[in-house]
């Protein structure tokens, strides 16, 4: 064997001996990498059972405080609450836990759904509901509880979120400055707005009442006057007008005036001076206008009755109908047909305001000068009135609609108009001709 034979294997020994320590080296690495591997994975299924044995034990002790009926999932994935108040005031709360979920950082995703509620509703909810649970992290709270508890007391508690579209209409489309809402009592369902044109104001109070599984517009609708600045005959008169509004539950349809009234004792100043002492003859003339008055009213409660049943009867054959929504319609009426309508009307007769500009004055009117509502809407002053139906022609249609002049005060017929007018000027041709004889 040469010396270049001896070195070529030398070479070939020197190479084989190298892939041995490069096979042993990577046969090393390999059990390395597959140990660190296996020592991860257990750790990590550690941290996973730890993490869900924390959850569960956060479900279980939420579970005892929580209804059967509203848990419809109750998992350590998911947790779906449902909250059915009523056919309007349902709402669906879905919880998850995120990875890093833990006894040191219990936030949880929150997501609010509903189909009846109001979007803004929902998404204040859901607000809520996020600053809630920050607020219970820290302090080692359980979410799911803190969770529950925030909804009954948003959703069962708060009677006017049926409502809310409608109280934001108000306030956008019927109350103009100064016109303002002045709150909302939630708790109790009442709404509380100020109704102001110029120097007179109202301040109303509508409340719904909402119970057995029954929500806003279903139910009752109350409405009270506050505070107002206005004549106490006229506050009287415009709080009878708003209720028959309420009892005619929004209905454009039908015709509400002064005659709704007709049921209504008369006011302490007609019955005092039905008290005072008078002629036979015009005591039995009042009694029979009364008689015919009474006649009248009880033709017209009859007239509004049958009305009623036709109603009633129609709208059974359409099926069931929802209610209109009447915190908005009464708030309007009260604003725009009642208090803006009187504050601006002149006597139709003395082309004069019917109230001062000063509400500070309005104590210190003259009883002959306050301001009566006709059944049409209009108003008068009391005296022009009394002068317009006393005196020829004995005219009884409104100067502003032309409706006939129907008016609690004024239930004289026609022929005693004339009547007692011809007895007047007579008495007054007697008191000319003694003046004139005795030359006064």
């Amino acid at each position: 064997m040469d010396k270049r034979q001896a070195k070529h294997l030398a070479r070939m020994e020197e190479e084989e001996l190298r892939r041995i320590l490069m096979k042993k080296e990577q046969e090393r690495e390999e059990r390395e990498r597959a140990e660190r591997e296996r020592t991860t994975t257990t750790s990590g299924d550690e941290e996973v059972d730890d993490r869900k044995r924390f959850i569960l034990g956060i479900l279980s002790e939420a579970k005892e405080g929580i209804p059967e009926k509203v848990r419809i999932a109750f998992t350590s994935e998911l947790v779906q609450l449902l909250y059915d108040y009523s056919s309007l005031n349902k709402a669906i709360v879905k919880v998850s836990f995120p990875k890093a979920f833990s006894p040191e950082s219990r936030l949880v995703h929150v997501e609010v759904a509903s189909k009846t509620l109001h979007e803004e509703v929902v998404q204040k909810l859901g607000l809520g509901l996020q600053q809630e649970v920050q607020k219970g992290s820290g302090q080692g709270a359980n979410p799911i509880t803190a969770v529950h508890s925030f909804c009954t007391s948003f959703l069962g508690k708060n009677h006017l979120l049926t409502a809310y579209e409608e109280i934001q209409r108000i306030k956008k489309e019927v109350l103009a400055p100064p016109s303002k809402v002045l709150g909302l009592e939630n708790g109790k369902g009442a709404v509380k707005c100020r109704l102001q044109v110029e120097k007179y104001y109202i301040d109303i109070r509508v409340r719904v009442f909402c119970k057995n599984s029954v929500d806003y517009p279903d139910g009752n609708v109350e409405v009270s006057i506050t505070e107002s600045n206005l004549p106490e005959d006229l506050e009287k008169s415009f709080l009878a007008l708003a209720e028959a509004r309420i009892r005619l539950h929004g209905d454009e349809g039908e015709h509400l005036d002064a005659s709704v009234l007709d049921d209504r004792p008369p006011e302490k100043e007609v019955q005092s001076k039905m008290k005072k002492k008078i002629h036979w003859k015009k005591k039995v003339n009042q009694t029979h206008a009364s008689s015919r008055t009474e006649a009248e009213m009880k033709y017209k409660a009859q007239e509004r009755e049958r009305e009623r049943v036709k109603r009633a009867l129609e709208e059974a054959r359409k099926g069931p109908k929802e209610q209109e929504p009447r915190i908005y319609t009464v708030v309007k009426f009260a604003l725009d047909d009642l208090l803006n309508v009187v504050v601006k009307s002149k006597c139709p007769i003395c082309d004069k305001k019917v109230l001062p500009s000063d509400p500070k004055h309005c104590s210190k009117i003259p009883s002959k000068m306050k301001a009566d509502r006709l059944y049409c809407g209009h108003f008068y002053h009391h005296h022009c009135l009394e002068t317009y139906m006393s005196n020829p022609p004995f005219d009884d249609t409104c100067h502003v609609c032309g409706a006939q002049i129907n008016h609690h005060r004024f239930s004289d017929t026609r022929e005693q108009l004339e009547k007692r007018w011809a007895q007047k000027q007579a008495r007054q041709r007697e008191i000319q001709d003694l003046e004139d004889l005795f030359g006064m």
